[in-house]
């Protein structure tokens, strides 16, 4: 299976950025690669991406939809 290409720490936290406040997409972004036990110092592999994805999911709300929509962009073909 192929994945497109991923994003970094903050590239995913500007997506999120566009559902709440940047503060808060930079909170709930750390909390989730925390979680998901993630580097931020380079682009997040498609595994990775994915795991954050799934932490970010139980935000619930907007926050879950972006979440969701990252995730299925990543596993496209």
């Amino acid at each position: 299976m192929r994945m497109n290409r991923v994003l970094s720490i903050d590239e995913l936290t500007a997506e999120i950025g566009t559902v709440t406040s940047g503060p808060d997409a930079r909170a709930v972004v750390n909390r989730a690669s925390r979680v998901a036990g993630v580097p931020h110092d380079r682009p997040l592999e498609a595994l990775e991406l994915l795991q954050v994805c799934e932490a970010l999911a139980v935000e619930g709300g907007l926050i879950q939809e972006i979440a969701e929509l990252i995730a299925s962009r990543t596993l496209r073909p």
